[in-house]
């Protein structure tokens, strides 16, 4: 039972008895390839300010990672439907292990905004391909899929830490070396998932199934008539559009107050840490509570406790608004999954995925140069009050919108 926003059937949440090794092999891609994005959320932000570049520049670079992930994420989802989700994944993996020494070894603006959106889409695909196998071999169990969140929260834990203390005692060329180490772990991961028995995975690819086709943009955006998927993926906008205000300009603020990167590497630790607790609640949480109406309550707790950063005056209150704002955001990622997954029928799992992560990535790039902007007039402190201020405003109007589709279908 999902509430009133939820899908018309019930779904069997129990996927029966997995094998240990694709269950291991899923949590290893959906680790390594999520937390690659946490550590280069101290990596790069580090490169642009020794580089020296304005606020606006600097957010057009870091908004540039998610550029691809937003027009092509339906695409890989759907080329994951159609030619089996191993496959696709194994087909970027290798480029995650390559792609993070150009960072370093073309310190330019143009080669770097290149570089994260290639970068970017590449580890997306480990992430998206994640999600897809949580739908179709594990059902979307809540279980499992809490177990993966509070999984991926071990590499968001120790990568981001190991990179600022890289980047502080070794320079660039180690922190980005660090990058590299996790796209290994990646390829690994993908190359333990077992092959699947589908004809697809005998078809041959053509250049063809690397260009994106109308109709599987129309069946995903077609998702959207599901009221519990609208609702997700709106929620998902205003989620990421916080987590992006701390990709972006957390690092930088708390680079300009004096933190080294080893001390700002253990509060985006702590984050983690608290996420992985928190997401392990899932399974128990979801037969309490609706995961919709939870999903709403935590996206606000942790819209807040980054809106407030700068008035955080010390680093134990820095500590404390992370590791609360991991424990939200962390609960937050499994319930969108789950619910994403119970929307959407078994064929449709990759496009579902998709269409999630494309929603992510329109905030996750529009939100640092908007944040950059904001930042050049009223300064970086300003800009976390204003523009989490607006997320959090859109989020109450997101759940007011949700009560009245609740209400009329109610009737």
């Amino acid at each position: 039972m999902i509430d009133h926003l939820g899908t018309d059937t019930p779904r069997k949440d129990d996927p029966g008895l997995v094998p240990l090794r694709m269950e291991l092999a899923i949590y290893g891609a959906a680790t390594f390839s999520n937390s690659l994005g946490y550590m280069v959320m101290v990596a790069v932000p580090l490169l642009l300010v020794s580089l020296g570049l304005s606020p606006l520049m600097l957010g057009i670079v870091l908004g540039s990672r998610h550029l691809l992930v937003l027009f092509y994420s339906i695409h890989g989802g759907a080329m994951m439907d159609r030619l089996d989700t191993r496959r696709v994944m194994l087909m970027f993996a290798w480029m995650n292990i390559v792609l993070p020494f150009a960072y370093p070894l073309v310190p330019y603006v143009v080669p770097l905004i290149i570089i994260q959106m290639v970068a970017g889409y590449c580890t997306s695909i480990g992430w998206i391909g994640a999600q897809t196998l949580i739908g179709q071999t594990l059902k979307g169990s809540p279980v499992h899929t809490g177990r993966m969140g509070a999984v991926i929260r071990i590499g968001a834990l120790t990568g981001p830490p190991l990179t600022g203390i890289a980047w502080d005692h070794y320079g660039p060329w180690a922190a980005f070396g660090l990058l590299a180490l996790w796209g290994a772990g990646l390829l690994i991961s993908c190359l333990a998932l077992p092959n699947s028995a589908s004809q697809s995975t005998n078809q041959p690819v053509t250049y063809r199934d690397f260009m994106p086709r109308a109709n599987d943009y129309q069946s995903a955006i077609s998702l959207l008539a599901i009221p519990v998927i609208a609702t997700v993926i709106t929620v998902a906008l205003l989620r990421i559009s916080s987590f992006s205000i701390q990709a972006s300009f957390y690092v930088v603020w708390l680079e300009s107050q004096g933190y080294t990167g080893t001390l700002i590497g253990v509060l985006l630790g702590a984050y983690s840490l608290f996420g992985g607790g928190a997401s392990l609640c899932t399974g128990v949480l979801v037969k309490r509570f609706s995961p919709v109406w939870l999903m709403f309550v935590m996206v606000g707790v942790s819209i807040i406790a980054v809106t407030l950063t700068p008035a955080l005056g010390t680093y134990w209150l820095l500590f404390i608004a992370a590791s609360l704002n991991g424990a939200a955001y962390g609960l937050t990622q499994p319930l969108a999954i789950i619910l994403m997954s119970r929307g959407a029928g078994i064929q449709m799992q990759g496009k579902a995925a998709g269409l999630r992560t494309s929603a992510n990535r329109l905030a996750a790039t529009l939100i640092p140069p908007f944040m950059g902007t904001v930042a050049e007039f009223a300064g970086i402190g300003m800009s976390f009050y204003i523009v989490g201020g607006a997320v959090f405003a859109l989020l109450i109007l997101a759940a007011l919108f949700a009560h009245l589709i609740g209400a009329a279908q109610g009737q």
